[in-house]
C-alpha cells in the first residue's frame, strides 16, 4: 500500500480524535456553570480525558507490538470513541456521566494516537519521519481548529446535540478508512515469524530419505538445510533484538526521557489554558460560545507549521530549534497575562503559542522513533509512543487542574506566569541530550541497518522456499 495513503489515514484518525476532543471546548465551561459548579469542575473533565489516555497508552502499545498489528486496535478505539460521544450527548445534565464519557474518550484517544504514530514509524525512513509526522499533525491541528468554532456554531444554531452528531459522522468515515489500510510492517513481521515457527517445528531441517543414493536430492536437501538454518538464525537474531526492547530500557534512555519531558510541557501549556481562557474572555470581553470557539482558532491555525519544523529537525537535529521555540513560548505566556491587554493582542499571543508549541513538539516524535531503533527494533514503537501518550496525558491532567486552581485563587496574570515557568523546565535536558545534526545522521544509518536486516531475512526465506520446491520436484520425478 502507498505510504501516502497510510499517512492520510493516520492524519484522518488524528483529525477525528481531536475534533471529538475540541468540539466541546467552548461548551463545557458553560455546561459546568449551568450545573452551579466552578472552573475546577471543568478541569476535572479535562483531567479525566487525560487519565483515559494514560490508561490506554501502556496496554495498547504492548498488545499492538505483540500481535504485529495496528489496524485492529485502532478500529476498537474508534468504536470506543463513538460510544463516548453518544454517552456525552445523551447525559449533558449529569456531571458524573460526563466524567465517564470523557474517560472513555481518553481511552479511545490513547489508542488512536499511540498506534497512529507507531504506524508512521513502521512506514517511513528516519530521514523523512519528522516531516511526515508533521504532516500527520496537520490532521490534529485541523481537528483542534475546527472543533471549537463548529461546536459553538452548531450548539447555538441547531441544538445541543448537533456537535456530537457531527463527530459521529466523521468517526464512521474514519472506520471505513481504517478497514482499507494494509500495514507494510505487519506483512514483513508476520512472514518472518511464520517462517521461524515452521522451522522450529521442523528443527530447522527437512527430512531426507537415508536410503536414497540420488546425489541431486542429497545436494538439494543439504542446500535447503543450510539456507533454512541461515534464515532462522538471522530471524532469531532480529527477534532477540526485538525482545530486548523493554519499557524499562526505553524509559532509562536519556534522549527518550528528554523527549517525554518536552511532551509533558507542551500538553501542560495547551491544556492549562483551555479551562480558564473561555471564562476570562467571557468576563473581560463578554464573549459568546461561538466567539470563544473562533478565538481558539488562533491557538490552532499556526500549527500547520509542524511539517516545516519536522523537515528541519530531520536535517539539522532538534536541539536548538526546540530550545528556541520553548523560550519564545515562555515569554509570550507571560505577556498574554498582562492585565487589560486588548483582545487583538491576546489573539496574537495565542497565534505565537500555537505555532511555537507545535514546532517544538513535532521533532520530539522523531526523537522517540530514533531511540527505539537504538535500543531495539520495530516491535518497540507502539510501546514507546504509549509512553509518549502517557506522559502527554499527565501534562493534560496537571495543566487544567493547576491552571484552574491558580486562576481561581489569583488572576489571569499569575496563571500565565505559572504556565511560562513550567514551559522552561526541560531546557537543561534538551541542551544535554536532544539530537544534533550528527546524531540525526546516525539515526538514518540505524534505520537502514534494520531495513537491510529484514530484507536479508526475507531473501533467505524466499531462497529456502525455492530449494524446498526443488526437493519436492526431485522426489516426484523419482
Amino acid at each position: 500500500m502507498a505510504p501516502n495513503f497510510l499517512l492520510l489515514t493516520v492524519g484522518l484518525a488524528l483529525f477525528v480524535d481531536l475534533l471529538c476532543y475540541s468540539i466541546i471546548m467552548p461548551l463545557t465551561p458553560f455546561l459546568i456553570e449551568q450545573m452551579g459548579l466552578g472552573p475546577s469542575a471543568n478541569g476535572v473533565l479535562v483531567a479525566c480525558y487525560a487519565a483515559g489516555l494514560l490508561i490506554a497508552s501502556f496496554g495498547v502499545g504492548y498488545v499492538s507490538d505483540k500481535i504485529a498489528s495496528r489496524r485492529t486496535p485502532m478500529m476498537i478505539g474508534l468504536l470506543a470513541l463513538m460510544l463516548a460521544t453518544v454517552l456525552f450527548m445523551e447525559a449533558m445534565d449529569h456531571y458524573w456521566v460526563l466524567i465517564v464519557a470523557r474517560l472513555a474518550a481518553g481511552l479511545a484517544g490513547g489508542t488512536v494516537m499511540t498506534l497512529g504514530f507507531a504506524l508512521l514509524s513502521d512506514t517511513f525512513p528516519a530521514n523523512q519521519l519528522g516531516e511526515q509526522m508533521g504532516k500527520a499533525l496537520i490532521g490534529q491541528t485541523l481537528g483542534l481548529m475546527l472543533g471549537p468554532p463548529v461546536g459553538g456554531a452548531l450548539d447555538e444554531g441547531i441544538g445541543a446535540k448537533a456537535p456530537f452528531v457531527f463527530c459521529i459522522i466523521f468517526i464512521v468515515i474514519d472506520l471505513v478508512a481504517r478497514v482499507l489500510i494494509i500495514e507494510p510492517r505487519t506483512a514483513k513481521i508476520k512472514q518472518i515469524r511464520a517462517f521461524q515457527k515452521q522451522q522450529k517445528q521442523d528443527n530447522g531441517t527437512t527430512p531426507v530419505d537415508k536410503s536414497t543414493d540420488d546425489s541431486l536430492e542429497l545436494a538439494t536437501a543439504a542446500t535447503l538445510t543450510m539456507t533454512a538454518t541461515t534464515a532462522t538464525e538471522a530471524g532469531d537474531k532480529l527477534q532477540g533484538k526485538q525482545e530486548k526492547t523493554t519499557l524499562l530500557k526505553l524509559m532509562r534512555h536519556p534522549r527518550l526521557f528528554t523527549a517525554l519531558m518536552v511532551s509533558f510541557v507542551q500538553a501542560f501549556v495547551v491544556s492549562a489554558i483551555e479551562p480558564v481562557l473561555p471564562l476570562y474572555l467571557e468576563r473581560e470581553f463578554d464573549a459568546t460560545k461561538t466567539r470563544v470557539g473562533l478565538i481558539f482558532l488562533a491557538l490552532s491555525i499556526p500549527t500547520i507549521a509542524a511539517p516545516l519544523a519536522g523537515a528541519f529537525s530531520d536535517r539539522h537535529g532538534a536541539r536548538w530549534m526546540v530550545i528556541f521555540f520553548i523560550t519564545i513560548c515562555a515569554a509570550v505566556s507571560v505577556v498574554m497575562g498582562i492585565p487589560n491587554l486588548p483582545l487583538w493582542a491576546i489573539i496574537v499571543c495565542l497565534i505565537v503559542l500555537g505555532g511555537c508549541s507545535a514546532s517544538y513538539l513535532t521533532p520530539v516524535l522523531g526523537e522517540i522513533s530514533a531511540v527505539v531503533r537504538v535500543t531495539g527494533d520495530g516491535d518497540g514503537f507502539a510501546r514507546a509512543f504509549g509512553l509518549f501518550n502517557a506522559v502527554f496525558s499527565l501534562g493534560m491532567v496537571a495543566g487544567p487542574l493547576l491552571g484552574a486552581l491558580v486562576y481561581e485563587r489569583t488572576n489571569m496574570f499569575w496563571t500565565m506566569v505559572m504556565i511560562g515557568a513550567v514551559t522552561l523546565l526541560p531546557i537543561p535536558l534538551v541542551v544535554m541530550f536532544m539530537a544534533n545534526k550528527k546524531q540525526k545522521l546516525l539515526d538514518q544509518e540505524e534505520y537502514e541497518s534494520t531495513i537491510n536486516e529484514q530484507d536479508r531475512i526475507l531473501a533467505h526465506i524466499h531462497e529456502t522456499k525455492v530449494v524446498q520446491e526443488k526437493v519436492e520436484d526431485v522426489k516426484v520425478e523419482k
